[in-house]
C-alpha cells in the first residue's frame, strides 16, 4: 500500500523543485532564467511590493500608529501645563517686562524682543518652539475616542493643536513635527486669518476621519439625522487661537459632495467663504448651510458673528464631506438656552439619495436666497 501511495504522489509531480531554494528561484530572477521569465518575476515582485506598501499606508491612514497617540498625549500635556510665568496678580504674561535699576541713575530695562508673536498666550510657547506653524488648539469636551472605556481611561476625540501652512496640502500628510505621515494633522484653511489683530469671519479646519476614532472621526456622532439629542448634549467647541480663548456653539451639521454632478443643486463651496464682504456673501453661505442642516435650532446668526467650520471625509458616499458649523458665543451668552430638533426638510446630495432613497430625489428649488456664488479665491 505504501508503494502505491508513493507512486500516486509521484504521478502528481510536475517536476518542480519543492525545496526552499526552489521556491525562491520561482519568485526572483535567477541565473539561467530566460529574459521573459526575468521580466515576469520583476513585474510580480514590483506588484507585490506595491500591494504591501498600499496596505501599510492605508492602515496608517485609517488607524494611525502608536507614535501618533503618544505624540498627541505629549502635545496635550504641553498645552495643558503652560509655563508658570505670572505677575503679582496671578495673570500669566507671555512677554513680561523686567524693571530694574540701570547704572547709578536707575530706570527701566526692557526684556529682549520676544521670539513669540506679540500677545501670544504663554500656554502656546512650548508648542510654538516645536512648530511655529501652530495657530491654535481645538477641543470638544464629552466627545471621546471610545465612550465605552472606563471613566479613568476616557480620551477626548477632538483635542489637538491646529496648524496652518501656505496651502491646504502640506498638513494633509504631515504631522506636528513636520514628518511625512498619511494621517496628517488638524489644520486651518490657508486663507484664514488668525492673527492677533483680526480673525476671518469663517475659519475652516480640516481633519481626517480615522477608524480609531482620532482626529475628526467622532464628528460623525453629530450625523444623526433623526435625533438631535447628541448635538444638544455636545454643543460647545473650545477653540483657542494663539491670542484668545473662545467658545463656539454648534448650530449646523450637513453632508455634501465635492463634485458638481454629486447633486442636483450647484456645488456648495462651504470652505471658500472666508470673509463676508457684504450681505450677499453671508446669505450665500448661511442659507446654503441651513438648507442642508440636519437640525432645526433657535440659535440666531448674523454676518457680524465669527464662525468655525470643521470638515472631514464621509464614507456614506464616495468623495463626500461631513461638516460641522459653529458660531462664536457672544459676551455673556448662555449656550444651554437653545433647543435642537431634527430637520425633516434637510437637503441631502442626489448621490446619497440615489443609494439610500431614490424616491426622495426632487428639485426643491435650492436654498432661499438671491442666487449668488462668490468667485473662487
Amino acid at each position: 500500500m505504501s508503494m502505491l501511495n508513493e507512486a500516486q504522489r509521484g504521478s502528481l509531480s510536475d517536476g518542480r523543485d519543492r525545496s526552499l531554494k526552489g521556491r525562491i528561484k520561482e519568485l526572483i530572477p535567477w541565473k539561467g532564467d530566460e529574459p521573459k521569465e526575468i521580466i515576469r518575476k520583476i513585474v510580480f515582485l514590483a506588484a507585490t511590493a506595491a500591494l504591501i506598501y498600499w496596505c501599510y499606508t492605508a492602515y496608517i491612514y485609517f488607524f494611525g500608529s502608536k507614535t501618533m497617540i503618544k505624540d498627541q498625549q505629549h502635545l496635550s500635556d504641553l498645552f495643558e501645563t503652560p509655563p508658570a510665568v505670572t505677575d503679582s496678580t496671578g495673570v500669566t504674561e507671555p512677554n513680561p517686562t523686567v524693571t530694574e535699576p540701570v547704572g547709578e541713575q536707575g530706570g527701566e530695562q526692557t526684556a529682549p524682543p520676544s521670539k513669540y508673536p506679540a500677545g501670544m498666550l504663554s500656554r502656546f510657547e512650548s508648542l510654538y518652539d516645536i512648530n511655529p506653524d501652530i495657530v491654535g488648539w481645538i477641543k470638544i469636551d464629552g466627545l471621546y475616542v471610545d465612550d465605552k472605556a472606563p471613566e479613568d481611561e476616557l480620551t477626548l476625540a477632538v483635542n489637538y493643536p491646529v496648524l496652518q501652512s501656505d496651502d491646504n496640502d502640506y498638513y494633509l500628510a504631515h504631522d506636528f513635527y513636520g514628518s511625512t505621515k498619511d494621517y496628517g494633522s488638524i489644520y486651518a484653511d490657508y486663507r484664514a486669518d488668525l492673527s492677533a489683530d483680526s480673525r476671518s469671519d469663517n475659519v475652516t479646519l480640516y481633519g481626517h476621519d480615522m477608524a480609531t476614532g482620532y482626529y475628526f472621526a467622532r464628528l460623525h456622532k453629530y450625523n444623526d439625522r433623526s435625533d438631535a439629542e447628541f448635538v444638544s448634549e455636545h454643543r460647545v467647541i473650545d477653540f483657542y487661537s494663539l491670542f484668545s480663548e473662545d467658545r463656539y456653539i454648534i448650530f449646523a451639521c450637513f453632508l455634501t459632495g465635492i463634485y458638481e454632478d454629486d447633486d442636483n443643486q450647484p456645488l456648495f463651496r462651504y470652505h471658500s467663504t472666508v470673509d463676508f464682504d457684504d450681505i450677499a456673501d453671508f446669505d450665500y453661505w448661511y442659507k446654503n448651510v441651513m438648507y442642508r442642516n440636519y437640525y432645526i435650532t433657535d440659535i440666531d446668526c448674523n454676518m457680524d458673528d465669527e464662525y468655525l467650520t470643521l470638515s472631514t471625509c464621509s464614507y456614506e458616499i464616495s468623495d463626500s464631506r461631513f461638516v460641522v458649523v459653529a458660531r462664536k458665543l457672544r459676551e455673556g451668552e448662555d449656550p444651554s438656552v437653545y433647543t435642537y430638533s431634527s430637520n425633516p426638510k434637510k437637503h441631502l446630495p442626489k448621490k446619497f439619495l440615489e443609494v439610500f432613497n431614490p424616491g426622495a430625489i426632487t428639485d426643491d428649488g435650492g436654498p432661499d436666497y438671491e442666487y449668488y456664488i462668490p468667485e473662487e479665491s
